[in-house]
């Protein structure tokens, strides 16, 4: 993990909003907080961070949109623009959610959730809607890889750690995560670039959504 610079909460909030802009799954929901907090799409797509009524608001709308997450992070998270190599992307860990765990046969790493979605088959502990999402996931995350150009990220992976330590979840971007791998490691359509700029948050509390093992 190199890292670049320290970056503000709010530059992590607007990023995690702009991402789920683009996605037209949560696009809708995105909108909505928006409309909510009375924020134009351009406070989004075009973020001013030196305006704090907007930082603010942006935060709250990501709290209503994503608050089992982002409503979790404790406020004295240190964030940083990082890069990691190949190596380090390969040993990231998915969200501790019931969905992800079922994909990744309860190991909680990408690279076992990538093989089961790379495959297309829901794995057969999946019940009932944890088999609903896990169907919905695959179905995301091969719409996600026929859109990709390359081998590049449209925008950061956002992920959590302890401090010094050298295990990672995504907080934000499972997907997008998900695909790249099968693209560069299963199919091997082209190489993993160098390294990929992330967003990393750095915290010693614990959270019920980060794997750190």
């Amino acid at each position: 993990m190199i890292f670049l610079e320290q970056v503000s909460r709010d530059l992590v909030a607007a990023s995690w909003l702009k991402a789920e802009l683009s996605s037209p799954r949560f696009r809708p929901r995105v909108v909505q907080a928006l409309k909510q907090f009375h924020l134009p799409l351009r406070a989004v797509e075009r973020p001013t961070l030196t305006n704090r009524r907007e930082n603010l608001l942006r935060q709250q709308a990501l709290h209503l949109h994503r608050g089992d997450t982002w409503g979790i992070l404790p406020q004295h998270t240190q964030w940083w623009r990082a890069a990691i190599t190949p190596q380090e992307f390969r040993r990231l860990r998915v969200i501790n959610y019931p969905t992800w765990t079922l994909l990744s046969r309860g190991t909680g790493r990408l690279s076992a959730a990538a093989a089961v979605v790379a495959r297309e088959t829901v794995p057969p502990k999946a019940k009932g809607r944890w088999a609903q999402e896990a169907h919905a996931v695959i179905t995301h995350v091969r719409e996600i890889r026929n859109r990709l150009k390359g081998a590049e990220i449209p925008f950061p992976l956002i992920l959590m750690g302890r401090p010094g330590g050298k295990t990672w979840t995504i907080l934000e971007g499972n997907k997008r995560a998900t695909a790249i791998y099968i693209r560069c490691f299963l199919t091997k359509t082209e190489p993993f670039p160098p390294t990929i700029q992330v967003l990393l948050g750095l915290t010693a509390q614990p959270l019920s959504c980060l794997r750190i093992a």
